[in-house]
């Protein structure tokens, strides 16, 4: 897989103009925006980062996540992603052979989960994604024929056409009033795009069946692609408004009662990013003469990004935990003074 099969060329310049106008259109409501302690650890040692597409970030001293401080309150982001024009513009315009060269990434996702059940034991007959997009990774599912049923959540109303799948449109609150539980419940690419990720962690709790597993994806950025590249890396965008890491991630789930059991950093797409960007940007990594030598060699390259994957430095991170704990979740503490 290629970065272009992941990122269209062409689209992606009018979405970013799209985008800078969405960010307009959200900062006309500062005077309702918050400032946070860290969202993962909920400490208040989170100085001042640096501001990005007129948003403001902070670090957390303790934990390392990166977030967006002050920013809005969950309703006000809620409203602001359903409306955003950039966000509608990739979903129309996502070229058909791009979905193609795609469909790798979500077989490969069903293959994984294939293989945590297999070794948690588990024998799924219904399973949840939060924040299905556009249906693909239930479509790849679907087609393995191991699971009898798969539920989305997804506030735009699909049409896959396929049986055993059901969209539900409704949000949180319907499910948990339709009393259901499932045998695993995944968030592909979800949990950077949460205000309030406790209250999330909490209906994920409530819906999973006991010894269920439950499988996310999220940039990491503690990477070195997030790292070297900072705010011109795609991790660094405006609707991911908590960015973790391994450490980070592994206390938010901790907090809210889960134990991890898998956590990795397999991407395979960071040397390709540092690669293209230096192509562009010769002059930034000018004073690297050590990573220019590994990203002008073939082997060293390859060498470089399986490294990255098994030391937990690639930006794709995926976890795979069980609610085994009590939730100990709130909502994130607002920071005075």
């Amino acid at each position: 897989m290629k970065v272009r099969d992941i990122h269209a060329a062409g689209v992606a310049e009018e979405f970013d103009r799209l985008m800078q106008l969405d960010i307009d259109d959200l900062r006309t409501h500062e005077g309702a925006f918050v400032d946070t302690a860290c969202p993962a650890c909920h400490g208040d040692d989170v100085p001042h980062a640096f501001v990005h597409q007129s948003l403001f970030y902070r670090r957390c001293g303790q934990c390392e996540t990166l977030f967006i401080s002050p920013g809005p309150t969950e309703s006000l982001h809620l409203d602001f992603v359903r409306s955003s024009r950039a966000m509608e513009f990739w979903r129309e315009h996502l070229p058909a052979d791009m979905k193609r060269t795609r469909q790798p990434m979500y077989e490969e996702r069903a293959a994984y989960a294939r293989d945590v059940w297999a070794r948690l034991g588990v024998r799924p007959q219904v399973t949840l994604e939060f924040g299905a997009g556009n249906g693909e990774f239930a479509e790849a599912l679907s087609a393995t024929g191991i699971v009898e049923r798969i539920v989305l959540l997804e506030p735009q109303a699909l049409n896959l056409g396929l049986p055993g799948i059901e969209i539900m449109t409704d949000g949180f609150e319907a499910l948990g009033a339709a009393n259901r539980s499932f045998d695993a419940v995944f968030a592909w690419e979800l949990i950077e795009h949460l205000i309030e990720p406790d209250q999330f962690l909490r209906v994920v709790r409530q819906v999973l069946k006991p010894g269920a597993p439950f499988i996310l994806s999220t940039p990491n950025e503690r990477s070195v692609e997030t790292r070297r590249l900072g705010t011109d890396s795609s991790n660094i965008l405006f609707d991911h408004v908590r960015l973790y890491n391994p450490a980070s991630i592994s206390t938010l789930l901790e907090r809210n009662g889960f134990r991890v059991v898998e956590l990795c950093t397999p991407g395979k797409l960071d040397v390709a990013r540092l690669q293209g960007y230096r192509a562009e940007h010769p002059e930034v990594f000018g004073d690297d003469p050590c990573l220019n030598l590994i990203l002008s060699d073939e082997r060293a390259s390859e060498a470089f990004q399986t490294f990255l994957q098994q030391n937990l430095l690639s930006s794709h991170m995926r976890v795979v935990a069980v609610a085994d704990g009590d939730w100990g979740g709130s909502r994130t503490p607002l920071l005075h003074g």
